[in-house]
């Protein structure tokens, strides 16, 4: 077990950024990066956090991402041994967008510790 675990993280290591993301299906185009111009200065950890916490609350105004995100949780229950793991991960799925949602990107990378 060990072998193939170790083998699995060799071959992650060797994949590109975008190889990864379509081999584990999470690129969908209705989820597209910001381009990196529109960030403001690199290495500043609360301009960064802002410009991607920007991004991921744009993201959960699209109901497809929203699918999106339930569907993925449809498939790590799959996997998880919780009883009423959909049922349960779906209201704290909920309560994550509703709190994302009343929060600008300062206030959540605030909340988070990096502004």
């Amino acid at each position: 077990m060990k072998a193939i675990i170790n083998e699995s993280l060799m071959d992650l290591d060797n994949l590109s950024p975008d190889a990864m993301c379509n081999k584990i299906g999470a690129c969908h185009p209705a989820i597209t990066p910001a381009p990196v111009s529109s960030f403001n200065k690199v290495g500043d950890e609360c301009d960064d956090c802002q410009a991607i916490a920007q991004q991921i609350i744009d993201a959960l105004e699209n109901e497809e991402v929203q699918t999106l995100l339930k569907d993925a949780i449809g498939e790590l229950c799959s996997i998880l041994p919780i009883p009423d793991c959909i049922a349960t991960l779906d209201g704290y799925l909920a309560q994550i967008v509703s709190l994302l949602k009343t929060l600008d990107a300062k206030a959540l990378c605030t909340l988070i510790g990096l502004c």
